[in-house]
């Protein structure tokens, strides 16, 4: 039995690259705790962001895949 993997759309998985890096960098620095807080923050923040600007596009997909990629950085640092 052949399985297919899902395909995420690139903006999607850009946006899970990026949760797991924001989550690397601040977590060398300041700890999961507040690597976990910022990377959630920057998250919503850039939804937040992209809504109030004429040329951008807000998405709460976006945030979740965010958000996603630093909670597997949580279960790489972690496990």
């Amino acid at each position: 039995m052949k399985y297919k993997l899902p395909i995420i759309p690139e903006d999607k998985a850009n946006h899970f690259i990026y949760g797991i890096v924001i989550y690397f960098i601040v977590n060398l620095f300041l700890g999961i705790i507040a690597a976990v807080a910022l990377g959630i923050v920057a998250a919503i923040g850039k939804e937040i962001y992209d809504d109030n600007h004429v040329n951008h596009t807000s998405d709460w997909k976006d945030a979740a895949y965010t958000i996603a990629g630093v909670l597997l950085g949580v279960l790489l640092t972690i496990l």
